[in-house]
């Protein structure tokens, strides 16, 4: 794996290298074949800004294309095809969409990361997401495995290490590692 600047160090001198300034004493055939080169370096390196492990860097709009949603980038330009029936904006590089009635999560790229099992989800936060599965809420980590089982009436995003659930008729406070905590004051209350 290598870093942003290791890639940009390595992008500026292939250019270096296959410039065709650098060609231009050389047969036709060779300054062609240095342009067709440096064409393909060139691609190559916005593909990984765009899609690849650096593209955090780069902003992707949720955009309603009419029946389904994609995303754009900055420039207005597509980069995620509109597939989806709904969509959320990306939280620390994944974004909560719905296809078939089901939501999941995908990455910058547009492939799925957590496959669309889920009734209803909240965006990551500390590192868990809410998600309902049938019927339950439950919180899932970015792998999509469940790290508090779905046993909730309702739940909300952990804020501070703590995220509001409904047990019930009793309102408590869960932590990452799944431990209930009921705050008596609020039992049978609604949360807003």
């Amino acid at each position: 794996m290598c870093t942003t600047d290791e890639v940009r160090s390595a992008y500026h001198d292939l250019v270096k290298i296959w410039h065709p300034d650098r060609h231009q004493h050389e047969p036709e055939r060779l300054r062609h074949k240095a342009e067709e080169k440096l064409k393909e370096i060139v691609d190559a390196y916005e593909t990984i800004q765009r899609y690849g492990e650096f593209a955090e860097d780069v902003e992707l709009i949720a955009m309603d294309f009419g029946e389904l949603w994609g995303y754009i980038d900055q420039k207005g330009k597509t980069v995620i095809h509109p597939e989806f029936s709904q969509a959320r904006a990306f939280v620390r590089g994944l974004a909560a969409v719905q296809s078939v009635e089901k939501w999941g999560f995908i990455d910058k790229n547009g492939h799925w990361r957590i496959n669309p099992l889920y009734e209803d989800c909240a965006d990551f936060s500390e590192g868990l997401a809410a998600v309902r599965w049938y019927g339950r809420w439950g919180f899932i980590d970015s792998q999509g495995a469940f790290a508090i089982p779905p046993r909730y009436q309702e739940a909300r995003s952990f804020v501070a290490g703590w995220a509001d659930v409904r047990l019930g008729a009793r309102w408590g406070k869960v932590n990452p590692a799944g431990e209930l905590v009921f705050d008596p004051s609020r039992s049978g209350h609604h949360i807003s």
